[in-house]
Protein backbone atom coordinates (compact mmCIF):
# COMPACT_ATOMS: atom_id res chain seq x y z
CA UNK A 1 0.00 0.00 0.00
CA UNK A 2 1.77 3.04 -0.87
CA UNK A 3 1.13 7.06 0.51
CA UNK A 4 -1.10 8.81 -1.54
CA UNK A 5 0.19 11.39 -3.12
CA UNK A 6 -0.60 15.34 -2.64
CA UNK A 7 -4.38 15.74 -1.88
CA UNK A 8 -3.83 19.39 -1.27
CA UNK A 9 -1.15 21.44 0.49
CA UNK A 10 -2.54 22.02 3.73
CA UNK A 11 -2.31 18.06 4.83
CA UNK A 12 1.12 17.79 4.21
CA UNK A 13 3.32 17.13 7.46
CA UNK A 14 7.00 17.05 8.31
CA UNK A 15 7.77 13.71 9.95
CA UNK A 16 10.81 12.61 11.94
CA UNK A 17 11.51 9.01 12.61
CA UNK A 18 14.50 7.04 14.94
CA UNK A 19 14.66 4.32 12.62
CA UNK A 20 14.13 3.44 8.57
CA UNK A 21 10.55 3.10 7.05
CA UNK A 22 10.01 0.33 4.54
CA UNK A 23 10.09 1.48 0.87
CA UNK A 24 6.61 -0.22 -0.04
CA UNK A 25 4.89 2.43 2.10
CA UNK A 26 6.14 5.29 -0.72
CA UNK A 27 5.57 5.72 -4.82
CA UNK A 28 9.36 6.30 -5.26
CA UNK A 29 10.14 8.35 -7.95
CA UNK A 30 13.54 8.87 -7.72
CA UNK A 31 15.88 7.25 -5.26
CA UNK A 32 19.77 8.20 -4.78
CA UNK A 33 21.87 6.42 -2.34
CA UNK A 34 24.75 7.79 -0.29
CA UNK A 35 28.10 6.01 1.20
CA UNK A 36 30.60 7.55 3.26
CA UNK A 37 32.91 6.11 5.90
CA UNK A 38 31.34 7.27 9.17
CA UNK A 39 27.94 6.93 7.76
CA UNK A 40 25.02 6.08 4.73
CA UNK A 41 22.42 7.84 3.41
CA UNK A 42 19.09 7.96 1.10
CA UNK A 43 17.08 10.12 -0.31
CA UNK A 44 13.90 9.13 -1.78
CA UNK A 45 11.98 11.80 -3.94
CA UNK A 46 7.87 10.53 -3.38
CA UNK A 47 5.95 12.91 -6.09
CA UNK A 48 6.00 16.35 -4.50
CA UNK A 49 6.70 15.16 -1.44
CA UNK A 50 10.73 13.50 0.22
CA UNK A 51 12.58 11.14 2.41
CA UNK A 52 15.60 10.95 3.47
CA UNK A 53 17.19 8.91 5.62
CA UNK A 54 20.89 9.19 7.81
CA UNK A 55 22.43 6.17 9.16
CA UNK A 56 25.49 5.48 11.31
CA UNK A 57 26.25 2.27 12.96
CA UNK A 58 22.63 1.09 14.18
CA UNK A 59 21.33 4.77 14.62
CA UNK A 60 19.28 6.19 12.09
CA UNK A 61 17.33 9.66 11.77
CA UNK A 62 14.53 9.86 9.12
CA UNK A 63 13.17 12.77 7.30
CA UNK A 64 9.62 12.56 6.03
CA UNK A 65 7.38 14.91 3.79
CA UNK A 66 4.28 12.99 3.64
CA UNK A 67 0.37 13.54 3.76
CA UNK A 68 -1.25 12.95 7.13
CA UNK A 69 -3.87 10.48 5.89
CA UNK A 70 -1.16 8.34 4.81
CA UNK A 71 -0.34 5.20 6.25
CA UNK A 72 2.65 6.62 7.79
CA UNK A 73 3.71 4.30 11.17
CA UNK A 74 3.72 5.67 14.87
CA UNK A 75 6.66 3.33 16.15
CA UNK A 76 9.85 5.45 16.05
CA UNK A 77 8.03 8.78 15.57
CA UNK A 78 9.89 11.77 17.00
CA UNK A 79 7.94 14.54 15.69
CA UNK A 80 5.24 15.19 13.33
CA UNK A 81 4.11 18.80 12.40
CA UNK A 82 2.00 20.26 9.70
CA UNK A 83 3.82 22.23 6.71
CA UNK A 84 2.83 25.78 7.85
CA UNK A 85 4.75 28.69 8.09
CA UNK A 86 8.48 28.59 9.33
CA UNK A 87 9.76 25.86 11.55
CA UNK A 88 12.94 25.25 12.75
CA UNK A 89 13.94 22.19 14.86
CA UNK A 90 17.08 20.56 16.39
CA UNK A 91 17.54 16.84 17.23
CA UNK A 92 20.10 14.92 19.75
CA UNK A 93 17.88 11.63 20.57
CA UNK A 94 19.66 9.68 18.54
CA UNK A 95 23.45 8.42 19.60
CA UNK A 96 26.32 9.47 17.09
CA UNK A 97 23.24 11.51 14.92
CA UNK A 98 22.67 15.22 15.23
CA UNK A 99 19.95 16.72 13.52
CA UNK A 100 19.25 19.80 12.15
CA UNK A 101 16.30 20.85 10.30
CA UNK A 102 14.28 24.32 9.08
CA UNK A 103 11.66 24.82 6.48
CA UNK A 104 9.03 27.55 4.76
CA UNK A 105 6.31 27.45 3.19
CA UNK A 106 6.12 30.26 0.87
CA UNK A 107 2.93 31.28 -1.34
CA UNK A 108 3.78 34.08 -3.88
CA UNK A 109 2.30 36.42 -6.56
CA UNK A 110 1.73 34.46 -9.80
CA UNK A 111 4.24 36.58 -11.15
CA UNK A 112 7.01 35.85 -8.85
CA UNK A 113 5.80 32.10 -8.32
CA UNK A 114 6.35 31.80 -12.06
CA UNK A 115 10.27 33.32 -11.95
CA UNK A 116 10.59 31.09 -9.01
CA UNK A 117 9.68 28.56 -10.69
CA UNK A 118 11.96 28.81 -14.01
CA UNK A 119 15.24 29.68 -11.41
CA UNK A 120 14.81 26.52 -9.89
CA UNK A 121 13.89 24.26 -12.79
CA UNK A 122 17.09 25.77 -14.73
CA UNK A 123 19.46 25.56 -11.38
CA UNK A 124 18.28 21.75 -10.95
CA UNK A 125 19.25 21.16 -14.18
CA UNK A 126 23.06 21.63 -13.80
CA UNK A 127 22.81 19.90 -10.37
CA UNK A 128 20.81 17.53 -7.85
CA UNK A 129 18.13 15.48 -8.05
CA UNK A 130 14.81 16.91 -10.31
CA UNK A 131 11.83 15.25 -10.94
CA UNK A 132 9.03 16.83 -12.85
CA UNK A 133 5.56 15.56 -12.34
CA UNK A 134 3.96 16.51 -15.43
CA UNK A 135 0.58 13.69 -15.15
CA UNK A 136 -0.25 16.55 -12.23
CA UNK A 137 0.38 19.98 -14.45
CA UNK A 138 -1.79 22.48 -14.04
CA UNK A 139 -1.85 25.79 -16.83
CA UNK A 140 1.89 26.47 -17.27
CA UNK A 141 3.94 25.24 -14.65
CA UNK A 142 4.41 21.70 -13.90
CA UNK A 143 4.75 20.56 -10.70
CA UNK A 144 8.23 19.42 -9.21
CA UNK A 145 10.68 18.00 -6.31
CA UNK A 146 14.26 19.04 -6.28
CA UNK A 147 16.37 18.02 -3.96
CA UNK A 148 20.34 19.39 -3.89
CA UNK A 149 22.41 17.51 -1.61
CA UNK A 150 26.14 17.89 -0.53
CA UNK A 151 27.81 14.85 0.87
CA UNK A 152 30.31 15.51 3.53
CA UNK A 153 32.97 13.48 5.49
CA UNK A 154 30.93 13.85 8.44
CA UNK A 155 27.79 15.25 7.17
CA UNK A 156 25.06 15.35 4.84
CA UNK A 157 23.11 19.25 4.17
CA UNK A 158 20.11 19.02 2.09
CA UNK A 159 17.91 21.43 0.16
CA UNK A 160 14.40 20.57 -0.96
CA UNK A 161 11.98 22.38 -3.03
CA UNK A 162 8.39 21.29 -3.50
CA UNK A 163 6.70 23.04 -6.49
CA UNK A 164 2.75 23.61 -6.10
CA UNK A 165 2.19 26.02 -9.17
CA UNK A 166 -1.63 25.47 -8.64
CA UNK A 167 -1.20 27.47 -5.17
CA UNK A 168 1.27 29.45 -6.61
CA UNK A 169 3.37 28.13 -3.46
CA UNK A 170 6.98 26.22 -2.94
CA UNK A 171 7.72 24.52 0.29
CA UNK A 172 11.39 24.94 1.08
CA UNK A 173 13.10 22.38 3.59
CA UNK A 174 16.94 22.83 4.57
CA UNK A 175 18.22 19.46 7.02
CA UNK A 176 21.68 18.55 8.07
CA UNK A 177 22.91 15.32 9.21
CA UNK A 178 25.81 15.25 11.36
CA UNK A 179 27.66 12.38 13.01
CA UNK A 180 28.26 13.75 16.72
Amino acid sequence: MSIEQKKSLATLRFYLYDRAIHPELFDIRHSEQIARKGYDAQIWVTGCMHVIGFFRDRGAVLEVLADRYGVLPRRGRLLEMPLRGEKHHECRRVPGIRYMMGFQVESMTPAVYSRTHHDLARLASRRGLFVPLPGRRRGSLTPFAYIDYSPRANELHVFAFHAFPEDHTLVKTQSIFELA
